[in-house]
């Protein structure tokens, strides 16, 4: 919570969906699609529910997209904060105004040591707050119905909640990686398996994006992000904008359906976060690191909320010396992230749970939305020319919302 938000770097006026700061308070929004920053020349990798074009027309439309709900009915948040190293890049280049970033250099770069984080969080009952979750007490916006969409309202207060962390992005530059590296955490249950949703049992078949091809229950049991038996077909799929607006209670600030929680359930479509072949396992080099950081909690911090998230996976350049304004960074098709010709190296299929729930087939990987190529609106309409900088759409964010 000490870590800048956009609104503390920008100023609050640029992320209106946010709830209003107040003193000790995270400040949240509602958790909605993401794309990509050209979505005149997506395609999806693989058939599924939600292709290219849905997911970027959610995005830029007014209201929310695509929310992400949990088993009670409730919608999930977010939270973007950057550390002092990016705060301070922003405001020694002067990158606080809209034509600022517009016309700022091409080949400008975040520099070492700049950190960005992305969490998703989860609302929990004031009288009953999980023990082995990493709780805050949040900002959270009151969310009303306008026809067929939901908004912030803006003349209700914040609500204070109490939310705990389901997931964590961290985004990080190293020594040499202008690109950031991308690194996921989730939450995990008592026996360190990651419980926000299932894992695909075999990897997705490239004829119609179901697990090995064939449909049917992912899992039997709950998760936090999945109710038990749900079918592959209908799982990762986002509530069209009238669903979402019928179903949602004022008064509760839920979803529901028939007086009962309204959801949406969420597996993983790549089982070992890899995008090429047929292998499902984890790579050994995670969960080897795991099995490290589980040892080292147990033995020194046993009752540390952080013991109880796992590292996921991670993306980054393999040759980052080719990172360069106007690129899409991606590997050739087919190509896996263990050839040495490979651009990209790491986990090429990963996503969070919490935070990438709609978009697997779509855009596989970090990379698949966050490039440095230009920033174009439905229409083609250019937001901003390619450059490095939009690596990170904290800045296409902030021009954006800056209209």
């Amino acid at each position: 919570m000490s870590y800048s938000t956009i609104g503390d770097v920008f100023g609050p006026a640029v992320a209106p969906t946010f709830a209003a700061k107040r003193l000790n308070l995270l400040a949240l929004a509602p958790r909605a699609l993401k794309g990509s920053n050209d979505p005149t020349t997506d395609t999806p990798r693989l058939p599924g529910p939600n292709s290219a074009t849905s997911i970027n027309a959610g995005v830029r439309q007014a209201g929310f997209a695509g929310l992400l709900i949990d088993q009670g009915g409730q919608p999930i948040f977010y939270a973007i904060h950057m550390n002092q190293t990016f705060a301070d890049f922003v405001r020694s280049n002067q990158l606080t105004t809209k034509a600022a970033v517009e016309n700022a250099d091409p080949n400008l770069e975040l520099p070492k040591g700049a950190v960005e984080l992305k969490s998703a969080w989860r609302v929990v009952p004031k009288g009953n707050v999980p023990a082995h979750y990493i709780t805050v007490e949040a900002s959270v916006p009151t969310l009303k119905r306008n026809g067929q969409l939901l908004e912030v309202d803006e003349t209700a207060p914040p609500r204070s909640e109490t939310v705990a962390l389901l997931a964590l992005h961290v985004v990080f530059i190293p020594d040499g990686h202008p690109e950031f590296v991308w690194a996921t955490f989730e939450h995990v249950d008592a026996n360190g398996t990651r419980d926000l949703a299932p894992a695909a049992a075999s990897q997705p078949s490239p004829d119609n994006g179901l697990p090995g091809g064939v449909d049917g229950p992912v899992k039997a049991q709950d998760f936090v992000l999945y109710k038990g038996g749900t079918l592959a077909s209908a799982a990762n799929q986002f509530l069209t904008d009238a669903i979402m607006a019928s179903s949602f209670d004022e008064r509760s600030q839920t979803f529901l359906s028939g007086g009962k929680p309204l959801q949406t359930s969420i597996y993983r479509m790549f089982p070992g976060s890899k995008s090429v072949g047929a292998g499902t396992d984890e790579d050994e080099d995670i969960v080897d690191l795991n099995k490290s950081m589980t040892s080292l909690f147990a033995q020194n911090a046993p009752n540390d909320p952080r013991r109880n998230y796992r590292l996921v996976g991670a993306i980054w350049m393999d040759k980052p010396e080719r990172f360069a304004a106007g690129m899409k960074i991606e590997n050739p098709a087919g190509m896996t992230t263990d050839d040495p010709a490979a651009v990209v190296a790491g986990e090429d299929g990963l996503s969070s749970m919490a935070m990438e729930s709609f978009t697997q087939n779509s855009f596989v990987n970090c990379f698949s939305c966050h490039d440095t190529r230009v920033v174009k609106d439905l229409n083609g309409n250019v937001v901003l020319k390619a450059k490095k900088l939009n690596v990170s759409h904290i800045f296409s964010k902030f021009v954006i919302d800056s209209k």
